[in-house]
This record gives structure tokens, sequence and C-alpha cells, in this order.
């Protein structure tokens, strides 16, 4: 089971799951369980990044995600015990394809993009740096909005922000 029929050719980007999710009782894909803003913003800036095909969620219970994917709702978070492990994590990224990648951007909050750069050390992390939820959000914006996002989230990682 790859996530991709290209990996090695193309970006991968990673968001975090959202504490809110959609109240339902039966299996629902990711694109609609996960209802939180700050997750929904990340979407955002993931799918001008690497397009759809290109984008996966981390969940602290099940790890990495495709949005197709059936998942009861459930209450875990990264930074809390019982959160999935890196060797899991790793075993996930090497089965999908994602150490293969071109590009790997984690995009979220630090316990996420930490597991995920575990796992790949050279992923990109455009939101380190920011001082606060309110600098993140401003630049899941500029990256949702950039002409060339992929462009403006290696700009964001190796350094303050561009103006």
């Amino acid at each position: 089971m790859t996530f991709s029929n290209e990996p090695a050719g193309r970006e991968i980007v990673i968001v975090p799951c959202s504490a809110a999710k959609l109240a339902v009782n039966r299996p629902t894909p990711a694109r609609h369980l996960y209802t939180g803003s700050y997750h929904l913003m990340c979407r955002r800036a993931a799918e001008r990044i690497a397009g759809p095909a290109g984008l996966l969620v981390l969940s602290a219970m099940h790890g990495f995600v495709r949005l197709d994917d059936e998942l009861l709702p459930y209450e875990q978070r990264m930074d809390a015990p019982g959160h999935i492990s890196v060797e899991q994590l790793r075993a996930q990224a090497s089965e999908l394809g994602i150490l293969a990648a071109r590009s790997l951007v984690a995009l979220g909050g630090r316990a996420y993009v930490d597991a995920v750069t575990a796992i790949r050390s050279d992923t990109l992390r455009p939101l380190d740096g920011c001082r606060g939820i309110g600098e993140q959000r401003s630049r899941l914006a500029r990256l949702a909005a950039a002409a060339d996002p992929l462009h403006l989230a290696r700009a964001f990682a190796t350094g303050p922000a561009p103006a």
C-alpha cells in the first residue's frame, strides 16, 4: 500500500489531526472527521504546497492517515500518554513511501512536527520560530495564498519570516 504512485517525484505535506471532530458514531473519512480551524488552515496550506494527493494527516492515535481513510472519532493528543510511537510512524512512512518523497513538509504544533522530523531529519518546518498561534496562523494564510507556496515554506523554514 503506497501513498502515491510516484512519491520520489513529489512533495508530501503532513498536517496535525484535530481535537475538534465531527460528532458521529460511524467510521468517517478523515477529510470530514477533523473539523478544527487550525487543522483546516494547515490543510489549506498543505493542499497549495502538494495538492490533495500529497497530503497526509498525522493522527496521534492512528499515525499517518490519508484523507479518504475512514476513522471513528477518538481522543488522543500527540503530547499525551498513549500516542503513536516513532517506531510505528517509521514503519508507516516506509510503507506509504513518505521517506522517498522529494520534499517532506510538516505543518502543526511542535509535538506533531517533532514526530515527523524524528522519521526524516530533512523535514521542512515552516512554522518553527513563530511566537504563538497567531503568527502560525499568519504563516499558514500566507502559504495558502502564495504563488509558490513550497518556495515560501522553504524560506520560512530556513530563517526569519520573509517580509
